[in-house]
């Protein structure tokens, strides 16, 4: 047999007058139907197919002979019979119009080179006499190349259209039923997608025609005796749809985190929860899978699963998903953190929320990666967290350190002391604690509407104090110079309400400054964060080198406020809180009220300038790049402050962010990870040195 890469020639309309040859009275169409046999059977029969299709024996032969001189044919007979034995020619590739049936059999013929003429008539469900002259048309149109023996047709050759085709949604949807199904019974596909079996089928072969499918068919027989015929789709050769789980929308995103969280379920639950048909859900899905986006099957129980379970990581803090929406995830996620299960009920009445909505809100926490959870009936199962926030990255908003503060100072806390602290609703402040407890800072329990940790944090500072406002400065310098006051005191004199001062100190403790319990109006001072002097008193102002100026000149260590404001022309009140400050910025230690300062030790100035670590020149200030070479000076990554020449600093090995030993350590006995890159980190996998 003559390989495809031979010559082709319109064979069947060949003027054999051009090749000097005898004419022979046969018309057109006898010569195709002689042509035809013998490129279809390789063989013919003279007597039966004179007898079948009404042309003398003679005639048959002379054209057959016509056919060997002209060097299309070679062969030789035997008996009553010509065998061919080469073809050198081939007819021209002109397919026309091809019918739905001969695209189906070239479709199928395509992806099979030995296809039995019983199987085909099963499967297109149309007679073998059919499928047999579909066969012959096909090879005298050339986009066929084959032989027909022994009920089995082999395929050497299938024309591939070169016409592109437009796959429509039917076409899509019967696909993507049949992937769900795998081994997809006709009726099944047919009653899923609302199509006829024969639509179904039609559908499948043209594609494969168009080399858009590759399929396998298999026919067989029921226990009860009946037909059965399976779809087996083994690559749909479209470009796939790839989309990340979050940017998945409306029902497909809704179908998609049910299924998820369901982990197997049936058509009628999904239509159910997305108040639609079974066939629009089936739709959906099967788009989902035939397109690639997310693939799911049909188990044995006849419920939809997900091809693979992902595994979702968070790629936005909480914080920034929740800005995006008007429900409170934090709240939510905070509520999924405290127990390892929980009633959809239960969730709704503490978010005071719809449980459909919660349930919703579920699903977009399983997508986003920040909660993997099985729904079993109407309970969610946590299967595990993963937390990641602005506060991994040592920021917290101000009402996160109110809170944190607040858990420190006051051991528990309740939702109405979160409500009045914050000025909120009972509802806001339930999920202020959710979201607050949601983010990790605390481990403990949430139980009747109060928070109780299981120990008290020590954090390091996550703010440079200079950065506070001054009264906040004042505030801290006169706590730390008693190590008990009264809630009222600073009231009074800084003339706050209860609750600003409160919320001062809260914030103070919640930013690592100071170390306070706070019982009733009593604030005791448990520690306090040391600070040096930074800058030198010229630098500070007029009034401060006046201040100091005159407590260096009385040898007194116990001084009256009143006699320190008539010489330095103050008010009293004036100059308290302006010690306040001097003590918080470390330029002195002692003991303050509002009558008497008593001092320890000696006025504190800076030891040595700022100099930049990379040129030397002096540097004033963390955050803006030295005068001299324009390098921005390196920052500790907990607190922001400056790294100085001489102090002992801890490096991460990966990120290569440096951070003052002290505050390093205290960091890690929070989170073992590095506070910027995240690295899972420890003492001994820090370079320390001193800078």
């Amino acid at each position: 047999m003559k390989e495809l890469s031979f010559e082709r020639e319109d064979v069947y309309n060949l003027n054999f007058q051009e090749l000097e040859l005898p004419e022979i009275s046969l018309s057109k169409t006898k010569k195709s139907q002689i042509l035809s046999h013998l490129y279809t059977y390789r063989t013919i029969n003279l007597s039966s197919f004179s007898d079948s299709y009404k042309i003398p024996e003679e005639s048959i032969k002379e054209y057959i002979q016509l056919l060997i001189q002209a060097l299309i044919i070679r062969g030789y007979y035997r008996k009553n019979r010509f065998i061919l034995a080469s073809i050198y020619r081939y007819p021209s590739i002109n397919p026309g119009r091809l019918s739905s049936n001969r695209k189906s059999v070239l479709g199928l013929l395509a992806q099979t080179k030995k296809t039995n003429i019983g199987e085909l008539s099963k499967i297109l469900r149309i007679p073998k006499a059919e499928i047999i002259e579909n066969l012959s048309y096909l090879i005298s149109k050339g986009v066929l190349v084959g032989v027909l023996k022994n009920d089995e047709f082999i395929a050497s050759f299938v024309w591939k259209p070169t016409e592109k085709i437009k796959i429509s949604s039917d076409d899509t949807f019967i696909v993507g039923t049949c992937m769900m199904l795998r081994d997809a019974d006709l009726a099944r596909v047919a009653k899923l997608t609302g199509f006829t079996e024969n639509q179904v089928l039609e559908r499948i072969t043209t594609l494969m025609y168009y080399r858009k499918l590759e399929t396998q068919f298999r026919y067989s027989k029921t226990l009860l005796g009946s037909d059965r015929l399976s779809i087996n789709i083994n690559k749909y050769l479209i470009a796939p749809r790839i989309l990340p789980m979050g940017a998945l929308t409306g029902e497909e995103r809704d179908l998609v985190g049910f299924t998820l969280i369901k982990k197997e379920v049936s058509i009628k639950e999904l239509a159910i929860y997305i108040s639609k048909e079974s066939k629009d859900v089936v739709q959906i899905l099967a788009f989902l899978t035939a397109r690639g986006t997310f693939q799911f099957i049909f188990n044995e129980n006849n419920k939809v699963v997900p091809v693979v379970f992902p595994d979702l990581k968070p790629t936005e803090t909480i914080e920034e998903m929740a800005s995006l929406s008007l429900f409170n995830y934090e709240a939510l996620f905070g509520l999924l953190s405290t127990q390892d299960r929980m009633p959809l009920k239960k969730l709704s009445v503490l978010m005071n929320r719809g449980v459909e909505e919660v349930l919703d809100g579920i699903i977009t926490l399983h997508l986003e990666g920040f909660v993997s959870c099985t729904l079993r009936g109407n309970t969610v199962y946590i299967d595990s967290l993963k937390r990641y926030s602005r506060t991994q990255e040592g920021t917290l908003e101000r009402w996160e350190k109110i809170v944190l503060g607040m858990v420190i100072a006051k051991t528990q806390i309740t939702t109405k002391e979160i409500g009045e602290s914050l000025g909120i609703d009972k509802y806001n402040a339930k999920e202020k604690m959710y979201g607050f407890y949601g983010k990790g800072l605390i481990k403990g329990t949430i139980s009747n509407n109060r928070l109780e940790p299981d120990e008290i944090p020590i954090f390091p500072p996550l703010v440079q104090l200079t950065d506070l406002p001054i009264h906040y400065q004042e505030i801290f310098g006169y706590i730390i110079a008693n190590s008990r006051t009264s809630v009222r005191n600073i009231m009074k004199y800084w003339e706050k309400s209860e609750i600003a001062v409160k919320n001062i100190i809260y914030e103070l403790v919640g930013s690592g400054i100071l170390n306070v319990s706070l019982r009733g109006s009593l604030v005791s001072l448990n520690t306090h964060q040391k600070y040096l002097p930074s800058l030198e008193l010229q630098e500070l102002g007029d009034f401060y080198i006046k201040v100091v100026n005159e407590i260096e000149k009385i040898r007194k260590k116990k001084i009256k406020i009143s006699t320190l404001a008539d010489k330095t022309n103050m008010d009293p009140l004036d100059l308290f809180k302006l010690i306040c400050q001097l003590i918080s910025q470390g330029y002195y230690k002692g003991t303050l009220t509002s009558s008497y300062f008593e001092k320890i030790g000696k006025l504190l100035l800076p030891s040595r300038k700022n100099l930049c670590l990379n040129c030397g020149h002096e540097i004033k200030s963390a955050y803006d790049p030295c005068n001299n070479c324009q390098q921005l000076p390196p920052k500790c990554s907990v607190c922001q402050g400056l790294v100085k020449r001489g102090d002992t600093i801890l490096e991460c090995p990966t990120c290569e962010n440096v951070a003052h030993k002290d505050h390093m350590n205290q960091w890690l006995r929070i989170k073992q990870e590095c506070p910027v890159c995240k690295t899972k980190t420890t003492k001994r996998t820090l370079k320390e040195y001193e800078a």
